[in-house]
């Protein structure tokens, strides 16, 4: 064998994973021939070298034999034995008969005319498939006589070049589809990367092009996909690629549903179970005479996720078990205290154990006699992992005690065994991946079509009207929707942020709570009544990405809370320069700390004014407060009481908005149209922004009735009915923004004209009889009243009897004619683009 022979059989890659070089995903790992704190050493696949890029380092250029040559320094013999020995595990089944076709020059060759032919780009868009995203090539037939009019796909050899075509005829009809150049060999896409961790093997390229532009796993990033060459194309050298793959966990067989690829996946299951016993092994289980590419076309892509999740293991790994010596049970161990006691002695340990440096293994200890309990005990701070330490303790305690030195010895080496156990379980159990306080529902394949339905029918608000309704929101179902549509923008890149005001017992919370559980992933839903200074601050990088926070009480918050809630609202993170301890030298430097957003958020507020700059970032929505509202909230709490309304209703309807949620993808939105606000309007160019970013919302939302524009953006255009649907649910908020007093306020300084009106405009009163009247607290009057005058709304008009003041209204205006002005402004803007677009 010569020495190119020899290097043709051996991966460079694998052999330094054989040297114990730990290559990253870029395939870098640190030079072992300098001291290197960076990657510097990069591995090439294709070239089979490998070149250190540091200019400390003189290694250069290396191919597998210089680099095992510079690694062991051996001479050049040893380094080939070595080599040799290798290839027994590395080299792949060769084939007899020699081809003399250069492939690789055909491939090049072909490749640029799968864009040129419409037949080729016609055939490959009825199977779903982009061919701008396909790494194939076409053949007419003019230039190479072989695989004529097929899709023309490589096959390579593991060190990526290409040895063989397959090729796939256009032509449906034609008697044979499925075509190999002469001693076909090598794999389709490639040789499996070596850090594999889980691999799906498909029954045909064609299922394989499919699952790489329609699937994603979300369960593993370490994974690659493999074709078998049909339901009996499973060779030798796809076995020996598989058996190469050290940090393989699981195999998905994922073949046809028909009778050859169930007989198929029963045939390989045992084959790479023998061949890998502990090797997880599972299937797909496809619908009945449909395969990976016509499920696609006839089903939305989202079914193959589902299909995967559903997988079903055939041969599943057991895991070795590492024999464990039998645990003591003689240390009893309770918070700040443990004791252990055998015939010679009894040991109590006082104090809590360290939990945190597993180095050092400090207790105080108390070591008695069991035979003469009346000599005092021995108590002593000590090391146990401090043999010196404690061989001076056993030969100090000893005559103390009277007990010999081979009984104390024994005892402190078993509850220094027992604390070892004890300490090494903690770690694991405050190591272990917090688990999701709510568990993720699976999302059947029935109610996606339900969800889909809805989501594609014309009178969507209405019906998500309705449903909201049922949840057991009454009378706020329009803002119910609305606070639904901020929230479910937590998954997109611009997240939307809201505030409920309303008085004590109004409701808001109620409101904010029932929508919120109508949100798919609980998990991703933050709900807090208390907010520290810092504790956003705290928070791991991505702790808070693309969550729903819900607030029930935004009073709570300090000043420097609210200023790290108004950064995750318009800047979506948080970054703090911090002071950072090294752990091993002790060294005290500046680091940076960071919390990512974004986040979507709905809280509740009693306060009327609210600090400018918190308030112009969210949208403000008011709670009906009025007697008919309260006689509708008293109605539902009947029904419910009499159980016309049950609970499980409820819960039925709330997991209907959580499957429509699933159904529900981000998406960039491109929006034609332009809104101007009034200029009334306070803090207008920030409105005006979450004005058209609450529009791309409402497109979102009707995702399933929108065109997506043509260029390869994958955008969704919006269309003039969703200006009118945004402007219809956010009005509110905006007239609010325009208005002088806020929600609360204006609800009662409307309910206050009206009665004041019925008497004459120049009535006076007093705080007593509105407080009466409208049965109110005294300190709730008396901020409204405050509030009203320092506005000019009102004025004390005079003083009667005992002190007591009189008001009079002194500004009287008309909040809907402002409401009308403002929704013609908007309205007639739409009606502009309509007779644009006739």
């Amino acid at each position: 064998m010569t020495l190119t022979d020899l290097k043709t059989r051996l991966d460079i890659i694998e052999i330094a994973q054989e040297l114990g070089l730990q290559l990253d995903k870029n395939g870098k790992c640190l030079c072992p021939f300098h001291r290197d704190k960076k990657p510097s050493l990069q591995f090439s696949k294709q070239k089979q070298i490998a070149t250190c890029f540091s200019g400390n380092c003189s290694a250069g250029t290396m191919d597998v034999i210089e680099l095992v040559k510079k690694f062991y320094s051996w001479e050049l013999p040893m380094a080939v034995d070595w080599l040799k020995s290798k290839t027994t595990n590395y080299s792949i089944t060769e084939t007899t008969k020699q081809s003399n076709e250069d492939y690789e020059a055909i491939y090049k060759g072909l490749e640029p005319k799968i864009g040129k032919s419409s037949k080729a780009r016609d055939y490959l868009a009825s199977r779903h498939i982009d061919h701008k995203k396909l790494a194939a090539g076409f053949n007419t037939g003019k230039d190479w006589s072989k695989l004529k009019y097929c899709i023309v796909f490589p096959l390579k050899d593991k060190n990526g070049r290409i040895v063989s075509l397959y090729g796939r005829s256009i032509y449906d009809n034609a008697k044979a589809k499925h075509y190999y150049t002469t001693n076909r060999k090598g794999l389709y896409p490639k040789y499996p990367d070596t850090n594999t961790k889980q691999l799906i093997i498909t029954e045909s390229i064609i299922d394989t092009v499919t699952l790489q532009q329609h699937f994603y796993s979300r369960e593993n990033g370490n994974l690659s996909i493999l074709t078998a060459y049909g339901t009996n194309g499973l060779t030798p050298e796809h076995t020996e690629a598989v058996s190469q793959l050290k940090q393989l966990q699981d195999i998905v067989l994922w073949f046809d549903g028909d009778q050859a690829g169930l007989g198929a996946i029963d045939k390989y299951a045992k084959e790479l179970h023998k061949l890998l016993p502990n090797i997880t092994i599972s299937s797909v289980e496809m619908l009945e005479n449909e395969d990976i590419n016509s499920i696609v076309i006839s089903h939305d892509s989202e079914i193959l996720q589902h299909l995967y999740k559903q997988r079903k293991t055939i041969y599943n790994k057991e895991p070795v078990l590492p024999k464990t010596p039998p645990q003591s049970t003689n240390l009893l161990i309770k918070p700040n205290y443990a004791v252990y006691q055998d015939t010679y002695v009894k040991v109590e340990l006082m104090g809590g154990i360290d939990l945190k440096d597993l180095s050092r293994l400090k207790v105080t200890t108390i070591i008695h006699s069991i035979q003469y309990p009346e000599r005092p005990p021995s108590r002593n701070n000590v090391d146990l992992y401090n043999d010196d330490a404690v061989e001076k303790l056993v030969r100090k305690v000893a005559p103390k005690i009277e007990v010999g030195t081979i009984a104390i010895r024994e005892a402190l080496n078993l509850v220094t065994k027992d604390l070892e156990q004890y300490r090494l379980k903690q770690q694991d159990t405050r190591q272990k991946v917090k688990k999701d306080r709510y568990q993720l529902r699976e999302v059947t394949l029935k109610a996606q079509d339900i969800a889909k339905k809805l989501l594609q029918s014309k009178d969507l608000k209405a019906s998500l009207t309705q449903l909201l309704q049922q949840t057991g929101i009454i009378g706020e179902e329009k803002n119910a929707l609305f606070l639904f549509t901020i929230l479910l923008s937590r998954k997109m890149d611009k997240p939307l942020n809201a505030m409920v005001q309303g008085t004590s017992g109004s409701g808001k919370s109620h409101l904010i709570k029932k929508v919120a559980d109508c949100m798919y992933d609980q998990n991703k839903i933050k709900r807090f009544t208390r907010v520290t200074d810092k504790s956003f601050y705290n928070y791991g990088e991505y702790d808070l990405q693309n969550c729903g926070i819900i607030l029930e009480d935004y009073d709570g918050l300090t000043e420097e809370a609210e200023l790290a809630w108004r950064e995750l609202q318009s800047n979506h993170k948080l970054s703090s320069s911090v002071s950072q301890k090294n752990e091993q030298t002790g060294e005290i430097s500046t680091g940076e700390k960071y919390v990512f957003g974004p986040i979507a958020s709905l809280v509740a507020t009693t306060n009327f004014r609210i600090y400018e700059d918190n308030e112009s970032r969210v949208f403000v929505i008011a709670i009906d407060e009025s007697e008919a509202q309260t006689e509708r909230v008293l109605d539902y709490m009947s029904k419910k009481a009499s159980k016309e309304i049950t609970e499980p209703q409820e819960k039925q309807v709330i997991q209907e908005l959580q499957d429509l949620v699933y159904m529900l993808k981000p998406y960039k939105v491109k929006n034609p149209y332009r809104l101007e606000l009034p200029k009334t309007a306070k803090q207008r160019r920030r409105l005006t922004q979450m004005l058209h970013d609450y529009i791309e919302q409402i497109t979102i939302l009707h995702q399933y009735q929108r065109r997506v524009a043509s260029d390869n953006n994958q955008m969704l255009i919006t269309e003039l009915e969703d200006l009118e649907i945004a402007i219809d649910l956010m009005f509110n908020s905006i007239v609010l923004k325009a208005d002088e007093l806020d929600g609360i306020l204006r609800q009662f300084y409307e309910d206050l004209k009206k009665y004041v009106e019925d008497k004459g405009k120049d009535y006076e009163f007093t705080q007593r009889e509105i407080r009466q009247y409208f049965r109110i607290s005294k300190t709730q009057m008396f901020r409204y009243i405050t509030e009203l005058q320092e506005l000019e709304y009102v004025h004390k008009s005079s003083v009667g009897a005992r002190n007591v003041h009189k008001f009079r209204i002194s500004y009287w205006d008309n909040i809907e004619k402002l409401r009308t002005e403002i929704r013609e402004h908007l309205q007639n803007q739409i009606n502009t683009y309509r007779k644009e677009a006739k």
